[in-house]
């Protein structure tokens, strides 16, 4: 009798499980279809009628969805930003061509095509904006799901899941799908999944640096050809040989592959940090304790990048029990680029608590990396006890430090003043009683040229004394500062080249450049870092002011040619190495604070032309320095996106001409 109840229940089992593997199955087909081409209600109702039938078989079916989503978001936010940017600069270049057009009517039809170009940049803005704002909410909506399926699911089954889970985190043979993957394992993850988030990061931050090595001998390759390039493009009107060009292929692919795997690694690093910050806010009681003991263990032993990585992880965790601990951090820290990276991150999150600490100790820090820091939090953090503080210190400060805090008291008040001591005094006297600090604004691209402070290069004023100037010598710095027939610098169209009266990119350029080296005061540390295919100095070393040699510089600036292609990564990466940015985990201390970057086109040649590639490059390189680049963009030709954020992410200005 029980023999026959025991398999008529087998009986019954079978039956429906057969039934729920078609019905699965049929579910995930038609979560597939909506998902590649449904409207949002035909996805949401696909989603919720496969999470529905609470099924183990589904969890894989929607974390690949998941992943593709999340990467699609990933690459739509960029061509959105890069087409926001684009714009903004279109309409600039626009406003001038009009203005031309009134002076000289031949103008008009090159005008009339560009405003045709401009409409059609403007329409795909639209489509890119909509595609991130269809993206967002259905990749949310995916994580929303996949989580309310695994809790459903039994213990057993449940473990079954996050396994094949994390399977795709750790083992995934694409790193962007396991970035995805590790977002959201810490979006729905269970109990501990903040700390194996952390060892992934820490795990992927440590084979970065054993790339790096290896990057460091491609590039002293792909240099050499690179200089062959350059030297048979003087010699021959441009032209190189084939043998030349095979070769700086061949060498470049090689290189090129490893940058750009380190390019997804750093994705990865940065997803894993923050899938493991939003998985440790869930954490709370001994969880939390046990695994804020495992990171606080990393930053006593790690002597590598994964102890910075570390506390910009535990920055990006926003809850009181978590910012308590990160203050207390701060206050024991010693390290100047982990006493900037705690500034930061807590300021950031808004956290008010550590106004005390930055006007009283860190904005008097013996570092002046630290004392930029402070300067700039307390301005994110919209303190208005910092303004009289900021005025004390613009006092006793010099060189990029007094441009940084000069600054940050012009973000707090709104207004433009020059960093005089006694004027800020005597308007904080009339004004204090009634003052209240505004909003802060966007930092916007500079058009127009400022008021001249020390240093200052196509407008942009520094009090530094510790600088650098980048200068493209590609061949298209030839062309005229006026566009008028090919203001993109197109292929196969005629190059504007200079009418009678009109100035070259590279005259402009030159012009410039003589009165910024003259700007620098005797004593002052500088070089230039010169660029077409190969990158080259003008001194083999830094070179201290003095009369003699500002002479010397500004001959050698006159005397300058311009022939090759566009190297932006190798200038970059020279400029870097000459700076003193060397990278690690603590700060570098560098020679040089401030870099100035001009060119006038896109990267052609180089271990690399991506423009995220070339950002993410310099990311890393100066996290630990602190270096401010600033960037210069001549002619309608030039790479928007990354001279602007170039400048975003390091600190500068741009400006567009």
């Amino acid at each position: 009798m029980l023999a026959q109840v025991l398999l008529w229940w087998v009986g019954i089992w079978a039956s429906v499980a057969g039934l729920d593997e078609k019905t699965l199955a049929a579910a995930q087909l038609k979560f597939a279809q909506a998902a590649a081409a449904g409207t949002a209600a035909e996805k949401a109702e696909a989603l919720e009628a496969l999470v529905g039938l609470g099924e183990p078989g589904a969890v894989t079916t929607l974390a690949l969805e998941y992943g593709n989503a999340a990467e699609a978001l990933r690459a739509g936010r960029e061509e959105a930003l890069a087409l926001r940017y684009a714009c903004e600069r279109r309409e600039v270049v626009l406003a001038g061509m009009r203005a031309q057009a009134e002076r000289d009517p031949a103008t008009k039809p090159m005008l009339q095509r560009e405003e045709e170009r401009f409409t059609a940049l403007k329409k795909d803005r639209a489509k890119a904006d909509a595609k991130v704002g269809e993206l967002a909410p259905w990749r949310d909506a995916v994580a929303d799901g996949l989580g309310r399926l695994v809790e459903a699911l039994g213990p057993a089954r449940r473990r079954k899941s996050d396994a094949e889970l994390w399977a795709d985190v750790r083992e995934h043979v694409d790193t962007l799908q396991r970035a995805a993957a590790a977002e959201l394992v810490g979006r729905i993850g269970a109990a501990g999944t903040a700390g194996q988030l952390y060892d992934v990061m820490c795990e992927t931050a440590v084979g970065i640096d054993k790339l790096r090595a290896r990057i460091a001998k491609s590039m002293g390759d792909v240099r050499k050809l690179e200089k062959r390039w350059q030297e048979e493009a003087a010699a021959n009107e441009g032209r190189v040989a084939q043998a030349t060009a095979d070769q700086y292929a061949q060498a470049k692919r090689e290189a090129s592959e490893l940058v750009s795997q380190g390019h997804r690694m750093e994705i990865l690093v940065e997803a894993a940090q923050r899938a493991a910050a939003l998985a440790l806010a869930r954490e709370g009681g001994k969880e939390l304790e046990k695994t804020m003991a495992k990171m606080v263990g990393t930053l006593k032993r790690a002597k590598d990048r994964t102890r910075i990585d570390t506390l910009q992880l535990l920055t990006l965790c926003s809850t009181d029990a978590v910012k308590e601990q990160v203050r207390g951090l701060l206050a024991a820290e010693t390290e100047p680029l982990a006493i900037g990276t705690l500034i930061d991150g807590l300021a950031a999150l808004g956290d008010t608590a550590i106004e005390p600490a930055l006007i009283g100790r860190h904005l008097a820090h013996e570092s002046w990396y630290v004392r930029a820091r402070a300067a700039r939090a307390l301005a994110e953090l919209r303190s208005r006890a910092a303004i009289p503080a900021l005025i004390a210190r613009l006092e006793k400060e010099d060189g990029r430090s007094r441009t940084d805090v000069n600054e940050a008291l012009r973000s707090l008040t709104g207004q433009r003043f020059k960093p005089v001591v006694e004027v800020w005094q005597r308007w904080w006297k009339d004004n204090e009683a009634a003052f209240v600090v505004p909003p802060r604004t966007e930092k916007t691209p500079l058009e127009d040229a400022q008021e001249s402070a020390g240093v200052t290069f196509f407008g942009i004023s520094t009090d530094s004394q510790r600088v650098l100037f980048v200068l493209d010598l590609s061949g298209s710095m030839q062309f005229s500062m006026v566009p008028k027939n090919n203001p993109n610098d197109e292929p196969g169209m005629a190059p504007d080249m200079p009418a009678q009266g009109e100035l070259s990119r590279l005259e402009a350029a030159k012009r410039d450049l003589s009165k910024a080296v003259g700007g620098l005061r005797d004593g002052g540390v500088f070089n230039l870092v010169l660029f077409a295919s190969d990158v080259w100095t003008w001194a083999d070393e830094l070179v201290t002011m003095t009369p003699q040699m500002r002479k010397e510089a500004s001959d050698f600036i006159a005397a300058s040619d311009a022939v090759g292609a566009t190297n932006i990564y190798g200038s970059l990466e020279r400029a870097l190495d000459l700076a003193g940015a060397k990278g690690g985990a603590s700060w570098s201390a560098p020679v040089i604070d401030t870099i100035y970057f001009l060119t006038d086109g896109r990267a052609t040649v180089g271990l690399t032309t991506n423009t995220e590639e070339i950002l993410s490059y310099v990311r890393e390189r100066n996290r630990n320095s602190g270096i401010v680049i600033h960037t210069i963009g001549l002619s309608d030709a030039h790479d928007a996106v990354l001279m602007r954020r170039l400048a975003e992410e390091n600190g500068g200005t741009y400006v567009g001409r």
